[in-house]
């Protein structure tokens, strides 16, 4: 399945006015490091990411992670409730150990653990103990090392069997955290309601994770993991997404439908994937995971396959030849090629916003500043889209000859440093109206400007006109 191919209908056009300003300043995008150098090829890289980037887990000063050192029960209760901030942990107080609080907290909840756990080796056993009690269960070490094998959360040492989990070896770090990862993505706790069981897990995939969340994931272990959103908006596949935008360098859109996670999306980072496919990777490590050829892959600035159950839209930088974002659906879900089911206006003033996050992200990953959002910048735009839209034209000069500055003045600005425009027509979404602007050299110069300081955009969806959707962003920078 493959979307906007190498010809298609979808228009952009951009210009740039400024005074006094260099060019674009754009960077290019460097390779990607490991946080930790002795985990460059180790099995579970991605997991020890995935902990370092959520504050699960720290390295070590000399910049290792030492993902073989044995683990003691204190250090796997610190791991174990960090990552499942919906239990509380007292704060702790002066001059106490720094695992008492931890201890308190795992004792109010009932779980096995034992303080002076410490003095011995702890094993793969007990931390199926404690894995199990995070979603509810007191079992026994046979019985935990049953529960985790039965729903997924660990394949043993040997074989996915009680007698090849080895519950009497000892715990590693890289262990401790892969436990972890799979229990904290089942998305049910004891204090969701959930039972943890095959039942309720069996709609997870956990092939791409997005900070730590994942399809089928509960949307209360969304808040739970990542906080209240900072924007709630429709998509036109008919699910709301989750926005958290405060820090760019962690942009994630968490789609939800029916309690559950049904979409993730985003141009950051952030993702923890087993083949290393996240945005920056090279178009070779995409066109492995699609299944395809580099050639292939080439030939296209958005591409949309299934796998594993879920439909993947890569969204492609042919400058610098990676991955700009990554949209991983549950398959069968909502198609970005349905109608949008929400009221109209309501998705325009989500795609405006998406697309300041997603110019924001792509700015912060080429060493740039943010922009904010400029509302009077914003209404020249709207205005601009829904103009072409009822009049039946795509240009920056309308029929009437006035041009970007002219719309500019009229809308209250009438001085400035730099202005820039970019406009777009025929994408069904932010995410492709944002790619198709990364893949124009004017539209790019825009979005990379090093002296822009404010942006507004402006979004107009008419089925009835020619192309559909229309786009304008208006970058702006005052005297």
């Amino acid at each position: 399945m493959k979307s906007i191919g190498k010809t298609c209908r979808n228009l952009c056009l951009a210009v740039l006015v400024a005074a006094g300003l260099a060019g674009s300043g754009a960077l290019a995008a460097g390779e990607g490091t490991s946080v930790f150098k002795d985990v460059g090829n180790h099995w579970a890289r991605n997991v020890i990411a995935w902990a370092a980037s959520n504050g699960i887990a720290n390295g070590f000063d000399d910049g290792t992670f030492r993902p073989n050192l044995k683990i003691s029960e204190p250090e796997f209760l610190a791991l174990v409730l960090r990552a499942f901030p919906e239990y509380e942990v007292p704060e702790q107080k002066a001059g106490e150990p720094w695992h008492v609080r931890y201890y308190a907290a795992a004792k109010r909840l009932g779980w096995p653990v034992d303080d002076t756990a410490v003095k011995r080796e702890y094993t793969r056993g007990d931390a199926a103990r404690i894995i199990a009690a995070a979603h509810g269960k007191r079992l026994t070490v046979e019985e935990a090392v049953k529960y985790l094998l039965d729903n997924g959360f660990a394949n043993g040492k040997t074989s996915a069997t009680p007698e090849g989990f080895g519950a009497g070896d000892p715990l590693n770090r890289a262990e401790a955290l892969t436990f972890i990862f799979n229990a904290r993505h089942a998305g049910a706790s004891a204090n969701q309601g959930g039972t943890g069981g095959a039942s309720e897990t069996a709609a997870r995939n956990s092939d791409f994770a997005l900070r730590g969340i994942v399809i089928g994931d509960g949307e209360q272990a969304v808040l739970a993991a990542l906080g209240e959103p900072d924007r709630r908006e429709p998509s036109e596949a008919g699910y709301t997404w989750l926005v958290y935008n405060a820090d760019y360098a962690g942009f994630a859109q968490i789609g939800v439908s029916g309690g559950r996670v049904a979409a993730l999306f985003s141009n950051a980072d952030v993702w923890v994937q087993p083949d290393g496919l996240k945005p920056g990777s090279s178009l070779q490590t995409a066109a492995g995971h699609a299944g395809i050829s580099l050639e292939t892959l080439k030939e296209y600035k958005v591409y949309t396959y299934e796998k594993n159950g879920l439909r993947i839209t890569l969204y492609l930088d042919l400058h610098m030849n990676t991955v700009e974002g990554l949209l991983v659906e549950q398959a069968g879900a909502g198609s970005g090629g349905t109608r949008a089911s929400a009221p109209r206006e309501e998705l325009e003033r989500a795609y405006e916003r998406q697309l300041m996050d997603l110019a924001n992200v792509f700015r912060l990953k080429h060493g740039l500043n943010t922009l904010s959002w400029h509302d009077t910048a914003a209404k020249a735009a709207r205005l601009h889209s829904e103009d072409m839209a009822e009049r039946g034209y795509f240009d920056h000069v309308n029929p009437d000859g006035e041009n970007p500055w002219d719309r500019m003045a009229a809308a209250g600005i009438g001085d400035y440093r730099a202005y820039g425009e970019n406009i777009a027509a025929g994408y069904r979404n932010a995410f492709e109206a944002h790619i198709g602007w990364v893949n124009s050299s004017g539209h790019r110069k825009n979005l990379l400007h090093e002296g822009f300081e404010a942006l507004g955009v402006g979004v107009r969806i008419d089925p009835d006109s020619e192309y559909g959707w229309y786009y304008t962003q208006n970058f702006y920078t005052p005297r």
